[in-house]
């Protein structure tokens, strides 16, 4: 957003203060209270945030709902050091304190882990309809949450059945786009039904998304296509909840959800299209099974959980540049896993307590890369396509760990945490080029195979209850994430063979929280200061051709910063509350990169050293209904796409985001009028460099500016 838009900005933030303070006049003591998130992340029940030693966030349902929120894009802008990238719908690439690359943040639904696919496939983005929060863990979490976590480990935490009450609702969105993008549908339900009072209950969610496009390929055909990057994403959820005896409860979980997009949202700088007769359709297709049983004892809970998740996802990409006629690269990456988890969570009279338990992975994975010519007059791949291009690999991974985490109180207030998650991560690959347009194919390589062995990752605390309104703590922690294998028939820049796989990299942190109210809770004011080393960076390189990336070990880095959030909440606006956080953070090398892409003192590429968000809200009475209004509205810092000395380097970033939405509800019925991307910016979120000369970049966009309706029904 430009000065234009800040001024914009400005006087939307004035008028909502001023709107506020005239509401507060009008709001009565019958006014909604704001909503109190439990969260479940330190895996030893339920507690405040602001009584957990850790640095996390949580975004609970009301706000989700008020703040618009379809997405972890829409909720980044809540969480300090959150960034998320977004590629498409349902591929994104997530940060957590600049912390970059596949599988640096670990994400769960429940019990269940779904990690980002392989190559260019992303994170896959759940729906948030009928979900209790989102939980954000900021730092290092392998000692509770293993491989992957080395930024964070982000929640979705579903509503369960109630096995007392009936309930049900439905929700209708109806919007339009600017930039001749059309229409925007969404239609969301959910049936909560006891089945056997107090004992069994199912609660079941349906969702669907229709998405108009506004990317033009006006070379394609004869007479062009137009708004070619649509969307539909559809599925459901479904939950059973038995309660087995007085002390024991089994939930059953199942997850299906399907994204398919026409078209990349890749355009060029001028205008929302792109030259070329290549169109970059993309699908998702998302599975998630899961058992969990907890037992009550008199000293703890006992818990079981066992999962099945299964994604398969398709990602084709425009590669003319390197062919001799129009051609794309069609990357599927299906994967499978299961895992399965058995914890005990004490819950003594005494002054230790602990959480201690087993973890089990096993992951595979088949992803190929096959490049096809395609049709130009439709851009798409044709029955029967040639190929010039086929590669791909096979996976196994597997991770076993036993973990655990013991506090003490040690004095009234005063405590001790000491935490480790020994473990061990296997890995079996075969690659294998069949067709090459670069020279003879490489065919089927060695396999490549590590064992970590037993390793260690390791947690030490100590924190201060020094009122029930200030908490501190000092903690060290660490985070690991797996490696994996090269393709076999890449070159290096020297044209040298590139190397045939990666090892593991790790992550340790020091830092320093606090948690404080003031003025009777009117004030929140969380923070924390980090200071992280990155060792043996896995990092990915272009080949020799341009074309393709493959990974080495990089080295060593490191991440600083300060997370600052807080939340004024003034007695004397009644309803109102304005919340903010603030990220300043510094990732560089500490020593030159192995490959010479990047040398010592540079910012690491993706990472922005600031961003910030706000929400602010009133909520009102407006005779027997409530009502309420939000405006929300955040900053994405600049980011390098390399190494700054790099000829293709290119800064993303340095723009802010707003949204708005009013609203009443009733008995029974609410309704809503908003506007997404408030002022119609239009900024670059995702650069693709194009390697060859002459060729123009392209750029992913931010939305177009949608204002639509809102309509739901609770029964």
């Amino acid at each position: 957003m430009r000065n234009n838009g800040w001024k914009q900005a400005c006087s939307v933030v004035a008028i909502v203060a001023s709107a506020a303070g005239a509401m507060a006049q009008d709001a009565n003591n019958d006014t909604v209270e704001f909503e109190e998130i439990l969260v479940t992340a330190s895996k030893r029940g339920a507690a405040s945030v602001q009584d957990i030693p850790n640095n996390i966030s949580a975004v609970g349902e009301l706000q989700l709902e008020n703040t618009l929120a379809q997405g972890l894009e829409d909720i980044a802008g809540q969480v300090a050091g959150l960034k998320v990238t977004r590629s498409g719908p349902g591929n994104n690439r997530v940060q957590i304190r600049g912390l970059s690359g596949n599988a640096q943040v670990s994400v769960y639904m429940d019990e269940i882990p779904f990690n980002a696919g392989a190559g260019n496939i992303g994170q896959t983005d759940l729906m948030l309809y009928d979900l209790e929060r989102v939980e954000v863990l900021r730092g290092p979490q392998g000692t509770l949450y293993g491989s992957g976590s080395q930024g964070g480990t982000i929640r979705y935490i579903v509503n369960k059945p109630d096995v007392v009450d009936f309930a049900a609702s439905t929700e209708v969105d109806l919007a339009l786009a600017s930039r001749g993008a059309g229409w925007q549908k969404r239609f969301n339900g959910m049936v909560n039904a006891p089945i056997v009072e107090d004992k069994l209950a199912l609660r079941v969610v349906g969702f669907y998304r229709d998405v108009d496009g506004y990317v033009d390929l006006p070379e394609v055909g004869t007479d062009g296509l137009e708004d070619t990057n649509d969307e539909e994403t559809y599925g459901g959820r479904a939950l059973l909840s038995w309660k087995l005896g007085d002390n024991t409860d089994l939930l059953a979980t199942a997850l299906y959800q399907r994204t398919d997009v026409g078209n990349s949202s890749l355009v060029t700088e001028a205008s929302d299209s792109r030259s070329g007769t290549i169109a970059e359709p993309f699908y998702d297709d998302l599975q998630m099974y899961n058992l969990t049983v907890n037992h009550q004892f008199d000293s703890g809970v006992l818990t079981l959980t066992g999962s099945v998740f299964s994604r398969d996802a398709l990602n084709v990409f425009d590669v003319s540049q390197f062919v001799p006629r129009p051609g794309s690269v069609n990357q599927a990456g299906p994967r499978t896993g299961k895992t399965f988890e058995g914890r005990y969570a004490s819950n003594f009279d005494g002054a230790i307590q602990f959480v201690a338990g087993v973890f089990y992975q096993r992951n595979t994975g088949n992803t190929t890369s096959i490049g096809y010519f395609v049709d130009p007059e439709t851009g798409l791949v044709p029955d029967g396509a040639t190929k010039f291009f086929d590669t791909g690999s096979e996976t196994r991974f597997t991770n076993k760990s036993v973990f655990g985490e013991v506090t003490w109180e040690v004095a009234d207030r005063v405590s001790l945490v000491a935490g480790g998650r020994f473990f061990e991560m296997g890995m079996w690959s075969q690659a294998r080029e069949d067709l090459s347009p670069f020279g003879p194919p490489g065919g089927l390589a060695d396999p490549l195979t590590y064992n970590t062995g037993t390793k260690f990752a390791g947690k030490a605390q100590a924190f201060v209850e020094w009122t029930e309104d200030m908490l501190t703590y000092l903690t060290f922690s660490q985070g690991f994430r797996q490696g994996g294998a090269n393709n076999p028939a890449l070159r290096t820049q020297d044209d040298e063979p590139v190397p045939a796989g990666f090892d593991p990299d790790y992550v340790d942190n020091y830092e320093f929280g606090w948690k404080t109210q003031w003025l009777d809770n009117q004030l929140t004011l969380n923070g924390a200061l980090y200071y992280m080393r990155f060792k043996e960076v896995q990092t990915s390189v272009r080949d020799l051709t341009q074309a393709f990336n493959y990974r080495v070990n990089a080295g060593l880095s490191s991440l600083k910063g300060i997370e600052l959030e807080a939340v004024i909440r003034p007695d004397a606006l009644q309803g109102f509350s304005l919340s903010g956080n603030v990220s300043i953070s510094e990732q560089q090398l500490l020593e030159d990169a192995v490959d010479g892409s990047g040398q010592k003192g540079q910012r690491l590429p993706g990472t922005a050293p600031f961003s910030w968000g706000i929400v602010a809200e009133q909520s009102f009475n407006i005779g027997d209904y409530d009502g309420f209004a939000n405006f929300n509205m955040s900053y994405v810092g600049k980011a390098g796409t390399t190494f700054d000395h790099i000829p293709s380097f290119r800064e993303t970033g340095g723009y802010a985001l707003a949204n708005a939405q009013i609203g009443i509800r009733g008995e029974g019925w609410n309704a809503a009028l908003y506007s997404r991307n408030l002022f119609n910016s239009r900024e670059v979120v995702g650069w693709r460099v194009e390697a060859r000369p002459g060729i123009p970049d392209r750029i992913i966009t931010t939305q177009p500016r949608i204002v639509g309706v809102k309509f739901g029904l609770d029964f």
